[in-house]
């Protein structure tokens, strides 16, 4: 179903003609600014907050003209904006570009997050009783909430309804059967190390967790979940580019109709801190495998042009390292980090605000280099491109937590029993 639509911005007078394909969700924000002057204009329809704000609601003169400006606006699809095609429909347009089979497959995740997003607060507050350790309310709301259970006060079981609840809320965000691989390719490693390395495999998952380093890391991870849920408007038309390979080879870009640059640019840091935190787990798996000991590093490998070796002396000292240098010092890495999982210049650019961004265009304008009192070296990406790289930073993110999961579930059948045995 479409609705065709016209908007009169209530600063500058300027209609802009629109057709709306309408999504499954209950109730569907969406939004774009006036081309001429800036102002937000947006529209609810459905729910408790249905209505239209920064625009004045026209009777459509449909078919549009050329002369007026035109948006197609839809939820789960980008943006278009240009010349009015009549019939040409957004959910037509994202058939052009992926297939109907593709489309299913977008569609199933959207009708996922369609039917429970109205128990995202419960999970924000399930993950809270979890990080809180407040047992007896998390029994209760995995019970009533979501159908799970809790079959013992042991903290292998709970970590197990968790994990199972946190796989079924976060699916549409995942990729298609990559938590089972790195699940695979975790429990080999452990194995590897349990058989040829015991003794200092222990040791590392005595340090990690006497200093609380893989709790707080588990819990920095379980904090991103609801900030990703929050996200799931924008996220959508990046979810779509899971399939359009021809987007990166366009050179007109799209739109999201559910922009706030503002209220994601920290999420993207965030996630991107926890990563670097992340591959100190990398990196002590991998000193154990090779050398046999998760503190010691390849020798030399941080040996500079000048003659001065930068190699860390310890896996807490690795911690400190700025996070576009830990990569540096992994040495044929066991771990395969995704493609652009992380952007540290991107990410230096959002921590030290040196970002601008164009409500009109939704262009992100950011300057990733040190210059001191002048900005001219700067680097732009849209939106949308931007919500894409969130995505792709919280896979990568998520693929890791796989790793902490994995890792407390050997202490806690494995390393745990010998010790009481």
């Amino acid at each position: 179903m479409n609705i065709n639509t016209s908007f009169e911005c209530e600063i500058c007078g300027t209609i802009t003609n629109c057709r709306i394909g309408m999504s499954n969700r209950a109730e569907q924000p969406l939004g774009f600014c006036c081309q001429e002057c800036g102002q937000r204009i947006d529209i609810v329809i459905g729910g408790k907050h249905a209505g239209i704000t920064g625009a004045i609601e026209l009777k459509a003169q449909v078919p549009f003209d050329d002369e007026t400006n035109f948006v197609d606006l839809h939820l789960d699809f980008p943006v278009y904006f240009g010349k009015y095609v009549m019939g040409h429909t957004p959910y037509l347009r994202a058939v052009e570009r992926i297939g109907p089979e593709n489309i299913q497959r977008h569609s199933a995740r959207l009708s996922h997050l369609d039917a429970c997003y109205t128990k995202f607060g419960f999970f924000q507050t399930l993950l809270k009783f979890y990080t809180r350790e407040k047992w007896v309310p998390f029994k209760k709301a995995i019970e009533k909430q979501f159908s799970g259970a809790v079959i013992s006060d042991k903290m292998q079981d709970r970590n197990a309804a968790l994990y199972k609840t946190i796989a079924e809320i976060m699916w549409p965000f995942a990729m298609p059967g990559q938590a089972s691989n790195d699940i695979e390719q975790y429990m080999g490693v452990q194995l590897y190390l349990a058989e040829n390395h015991r003794p200092a495999f222990h040791a590392f998952i005595d340090e990690i967790l006497e200093t609380k380093f893989l709790k707080n890391l588990q819990v920095a991870c379980l904090g991103i979940y609801p900030r990703i849920l929050k996200a799931e408007l924008p996220l959508r038309p990046a979810l779509f580019l899971d399939f359009d390979a021809a987007y990166q080879k366009q050179t007109i870009p799209m739109r999201v109709s559910a922009d706030q640059f503002d209220d994601f640019k920290d999420l993207y840091k965030d996630i991107a801190e926890i990563i670097s935190r992340q591959f100190v787990l990398v990196a002590g798996l991998n000193n154990l495998l090779k050398r046999g000991d998760h503190n010691v590093f390849k020798p030399e490998i941080g040996m500079t042009k000048s003659g001065k070796d930068q190699t860390p002396k310890s896996l807490h000292a690795f911690t400190d390292i700025p996070f576009g240098q830990k990569g540096d010092f992994i040495d044929d890495n066991w771990f395969t980090f995704g493609e652009q999982a992380a952007d540290n210049q991107l990410r230096n650019a959002i921590a030290h605000f040196k970002t601008d961004y164009d409500d009109i265009t939704q262009k992100i304008t950011y300057y990733p280099r040190k210059e001191g009192m002048k900005q001219e070296k700067s680097e732009v990406i849209y939106f949308l491109d931007f919500m894409q790289r969130v995505l792709v930073a919280y896979r990568e993110m998520n693929r890791l937590h796989q790793l902490i999961k994995s890792l407390f579930y050997y202490h806690y059948l494995i390393q745990t029993a010998e010790n009481t045995g």
